[in-house]
């Protein structure tokens, strides 16, 4: 992947996503999608820009892990799922999920790149965490375990009722059903913008010669740093909201605090300066660097 053609086209201002620029937070975001589809994806662009549309709504363009609601903690989160709980009434989706569950007494709202919401959803989503989510949800926050967790749930379907993955609607060849790939995530909530998200990234995909490759690619390669043009950082204050949870099933919306980059080392430039290290340890190495300055990234 050329990725000074691909964040091209995501700036190009009739792109559909972003606008003009892009803020250090999105393209470290992004990258964490990008590595967690060339380590578990399936290769395809289809699939890749799905993922990226998905982040892009559920975070409210973000890109980054977020809690439901963009509450800056838990207990943020939860008077948040409760004030809608008591807006929808107590037979909605939100007024069910949003009570503490046994036995650890947590609740269930979105978190992660995808809005990963209720406990049987965490609980099946635990062994690509590689930690129990039922007992530590807020790991979802982890964007290794939250960009992997998005990948995955994906591409197998189980957030879907009818159990087919993103492959069944965006099939190789034949036209692709925007409509119910959808269902993937959250039945067909706001499936027109998800579509024309997914178009944006997969045309910025395919300009860029295609999806990444695990043994090129996740050196993040120079071109980050000296192509392209980062705008400050997002302000959560005035950026779109992300997914709305209906009254039927899995996942819902989202959070992330304001980041702070006095005294704090270039997210990109970090990313950049170590990137002559082996492939063999480029992606573990990608996450600990991500953490590492994650003060001002992350949400956790």
């Amino acid at each position: 992947m050329n990725r000074e053609a691909f964040y091209a086209a995501l700036r190009r201002r009739e792109s559909g996503v972003f606008g003009t620029s892009l803020s250090q937070r999105q393209v470290v975001g992004i990258e964490g999608i990008l590595l967690a589809f060339a380590t578990h994806g399936d290769g395809r662009a289809k699939t890749l820009a799905y993922a990226l549309a998905t982040a892009y709504h559920e975070t409210g363009r973000r890109m980054v892990p977020v809690r439901e609601g963009f509450a800056e903690n838990d207990a943020q989160a939860r008077q948040r799922v409760n004030r809608l709980a008591a807006q929808r009434g107590p037979n909605s989706a939100v007024a069910k999920y949003a009570k503490p569950q046994p036995p650890y007494g947590h609740v269930y709202y979105g978190r992660g790149q995808v809005q990963l919401t209720w406990k049987k959803n965490y609980e099946t989503s635990s062994a690509d965490a590689g930690t129990d989510l039922v007992q530590f949800p807020d790991e979802v926050l982890d964007p290794e375990i939250g960009a992997r967790i998005l990948v995955r749930g994906l591409m197998d379907g189980r957030w879907n009722g009818h159990g087919h993955g993103i492959a069944q609607y965006l099939p190789d060849s034949g036209d692709d059903d925007l409509r119910n790939a959808r269902r993937t995530v959250n039945i067909t909530d706001k499936w027109k913008q998800i579509a024309d998200y997914y178009l944006a990234f997969r045309k910025a995909i395919e300009e860029a010669g295609g999806v990444p490759k695990l043994d090129v690619e996740t050196t993040l390669a120079v071109a980050i740093e000296e192509e392209i043009k980062l705008s400050p950082p997002l302000d959560v204050r005035t950026s779109p909201e992300g997914g709305q949870r209906f009254d039927s099933e899995p996942p819902a919306h989202t959070d992330e605090k304001k980041p702070s980059t006095s005294g704090k080392t270039s997210p990109v430039g970090a990313l950049v300066a170590a990137a002559v290290i082996a492939v063999g340890g480029a992606a573990a190495w990608f996450w600990d660097t991500l953490k590492s300055i994650g003060g001002s990234i992350w949400p956790f």
